[in-house]
């Protein structure tokens, strides 16, 4: 037991002495471990050591933890009287700027000749009764607002009074769902909304941080009615910012809006008392004599006429602005639109006041507010990825309320780009499966339907307006551009054949010529985008065809066609009737012979088809190239005919050739020149010139063949062609 105990007092000694070391100002760790390490010998010694040190900062530590513990109350007290003692500066502050403004009052007022003993003592009561209780309220702010990061200086203001004040949790005003806990206070003038701070687990009263402050003149408080998730809820509605508030309770709720309605109702009749005693002292500056005034006409200034009265304006037209700010927020427009036009016929025969003055600058700023809402919604309808069907009259309400505001260019502008979107909306859903002309077919129904549907609600939106009619005919014609360029590129390729674009071009102005009966007439510049790659396409078939019948030619070995069986004899025949080249009777040899060979046979149907599919699409800008084609094609034929009636080769087919070349001289051509003079009331000279150049000097025993209608078959018993 002795050997222990003196073993610990040798411990406390060492750990004293090793404190004590360590406590002297000039303490070099350095040289202390470098003379520790030449004293100790060995590594036992100098674990030995480590440990002394160890147990030293041990007992260090816990021994300020214990005195901190004990002290821990008079940090906490320390704290509070640090907080109450920045209070109590400030409130000096406050004193002692008062009492220099107090100072400086009386400075001035002693200057002016108006001595503070001169007043009665019960106005020294009123002033001295006022000035406490003005003292009073400021005292009150201050504490109320000491708790609030950033918001003493509104204390600074004189007059303003805390109404309200409570916890509300703000909620996304999009959404509904809940942002953050704030704590509001409505004071007579403004409102103001405080983040709460954090105060990290110390005790003590809760802080907050200054976050917005509003001015009651420009901000309407709306309540909002129970919807899904937000109940007990109301709008904090002010200009380019809408803040949306949830209350714990009903009465909560109930209590917000009635102080905000009387803090608004305090603040207009605060503002019309002051407008009016500022007129009322300018009247007076006004009315009042200068001193040599009186003095010459010895009078008291006195003036016996009555001071002009205006008789104040009605209650609706003071609560104008909230009315109209509350139907904007709610998209009642017409409703927000007639107590616009009847603020400003009020204000129009009502007598100029500061009063009116003032109502009219929030009237124009509601008005624009207005015009921006509705411009807004319609540039949101134009961007919307899905139009449906019924846009265009959904959008009609507010294009005319555009329209009454006298903003009917800028109505006409976002009217019209909806139309596009719209107009690109339906031809999206148009998917090309299949062959060419039902997809242009429909394309085309849909998009100049489309334009009509357009015009016709446009007219009857803008009735008496030049200038949006103007502007409508651009917008149709761009329309009609863009279409025309997208059909371009899908009609002219190789793979399309005359036929087929002929057909297409015919449905696309067909559809085109429904705008003449609304007074549009766009076809010339349908043709004039058509017209280059039309004449292109027309050219290419003209030298395939001539390609065709050049090969044709090659083959052609003059002999007559067997048509087999009676059948095909009556198909060929009415085919070569539908297409207006008749076969005369004489032709028919025996039950199936036609004495016309198979290449004339099918020169006259590619020859009349190519006709057809030229006159449907000629316009007189394309008459050159199809006349051009249709002679270049007929040509390289009638060279043929003309080099066969010259061959000695083909005495034996003389016959033949003569019947052949009549066939194309009299029918074929002459079809040609009627169906060409009934397109264009032109005689169809080049061809004409063709014709001529096909001399036939037949025998006497063969007759002309003379396109006739054929009633009957006849049939023949020779067997020449057998």
């Amino acid at each position: 037991m002795t050997r222990r105990k003196l073993g610990s007092e040798h411990l406390f000694t060492m750990a004293n002495s090793l404190a004590k070391v360590f406590a002297t100002e000039d303490f070099n760790p350095e040289k202390f471990v470098k003379e520790l390490s030449a004293q100790c010998v060995g590594a036992d010694e100098l674990r030995h050591q480590r440990a002394k040190i160890q147990e030293l900062a041990n007992n260090t530590s816990a021994q300020l933890k214990r005195n901190v513990y004990q002290n821990y109350m008079q940090f906490i007290e320390t704290a509070k009287e640090i907080s109450h003692l920045e209070s109590e500066m400030y409130q000096l502050s406050q004193l002692l700027s008062e009492q220099r403004s107090l100072l400086s009052t009386l400075g001035s007022a002693r200057t002016t000749g108006v001595l503070f003993e001169d007043l009665s003592e019960s106005q020294l009561e009123s002033v001295n009764d006022s000035t406490a209780k003005e003292e009073e309220q400021k005292q009150k702010l201050v504490q109320l607002l000491e708790n609030v990061e950033g918001a003493m200086s509104l204390a600074e203001t004189p007059g303003r009074v805390c109404l309200h004040e409570g916890s509300l949790l703000e909620l996304d005003s999009l959404e509904g769902t809940p942002l953050k806990r704030v704590h509001a206070y409505l004071f007579n003038d403004i409102l103001m909304i405080a983040s709460w701070l954090t105060n990290g687990g110390r005790r003590g009263p809760t802080r907050y941080k200054m976050q917005a402050v509003y001015n009651l003149e420009s901000l309407a408080i709306v309540n909002v009615r129970d919807l899904g998730t937000v109940k007990l809820a109301f709008k904090l509605l002010a200009f380019s910012d809408t803040r949306l508030f949830q209350c714990a309770t009903a009465t909560s709720k109930k209590e917000w809006l009635d102080k905000c309605e009387q803090a608004k109702r305090m603040k207009l009749a605060e503002d019309n008392s002051a407008v009016a005693t500022d007129k009322r002292s300018k009247e007076e500056k006004a009315t009042m004599p200068s001193r040599s005034t009186s003095l010459d006409s010895n009078t008291l200034g006195i003036d016996d006429e009555d001071t002009e009265y205006h008789e104040p304006p009605p209650e609706w037209m003071l609560e104008v602005a909230e009315d109209l700010d509350s139907c904007i927020a709610q998209r009642h427009f017409e409703e927000a639109y007639s107590f616009l036009e009847k603020a400003k016929m009020y204000l129009k025969d009502a007598q100029t006041t500061p009063q009116l003055l003032e109502i009219q600058s929030k009237v124009n700023d509601r008005g624009r507010s207005l015009v921006e809402v509705l411009t807004k919604e319609l540039e949101l309808s134009a961007e919307a990825k899905s139009l449906q069907g019924g846009g265009l009259r959904s959008a009609r309400r507010v294009v005319k309320l555009l329209i009454q505001l006298n903003r009917s260019a800028q109505a006409c502008q976002l009217y019209l780009r909806l139309c596009s979107a719209m107009l690109k909306a339906r031809l999206k859903r148009i998917k090309r499966e299949g062959a060419t002309v039902p997809y242009v077919k429909q394309l085309s129904a849909i998009a100049f339907s489309n334009i009509v549907e357009v015009t016709k609600e446009f007219l009857s939106i803008f009735p008496q307006s030049t200038n949006c009619t103007s502007g409508l005919v651009v917008w149709c014609s761009q329309e009609v551009k863009h279409l025309t360029t997208h059909l371009t590129k899908q009609l002219f390729t190789p793979q399309v054949s005359l036929s087929t674009l002929v057909e297409c071009i015919v449905s696309v102005r067909t559809h085109c010529d429904q705008l003449t009966q609304l007074g549009l007439d766009f076809r010339y510049q349908l043709d004039g985008q058509l017209r280059s790659p039309l004449a292109k396409a027309i050219q290419d078939t003209g030298e395939k065809y001539i390609e065709i019948v050049k090969t044709h030619i090659a083959e052609d070995s003059w002999r007559p066609t067997n048509l087999e069986t009676s059948k095909n004899v009556q198909k060929l025949l009415s085919e070569m009737d539908d297409r207006g080249i008749t076969v005369p009777p004489s032709y028919l040899k025996n039950d199936f012979w036609i004495a016309l060979t198979d290449n004339t046979l099918t020169f006259s149907k590619i020859y009349v088809s190519l006709l057809e599919d030229c006159l449907s699409i000629a316009t007189p800008e394309l008459m050159t190239m199809i006349d051009g084609v249709l002679v270049s094609v007929m040509r390289v034929q009638v060279q043929h005919l003309v080099a066969s009636l010259t061959n000695p080769k083909l005495k034996q087919e003389k016959q033949l050739v003569h019947d052949n070349a009549s066939y194309i001289r009299n029918v074929v051509i002459m079809r040609g020149l009627e169906l060409y003079k009934s397109a264009t009331s032109q005689i169809f000279k080049k061809l004409l010139g063709l014709k001529e150049q096909i001399v036939v000097d037949s025998p006497s025993s063969l007759n002309k063949p003379i396109p006739a209608p054929r009633t009957s078959v006849p049939k023949y018993s020779t067997t020449e062609y057998i």
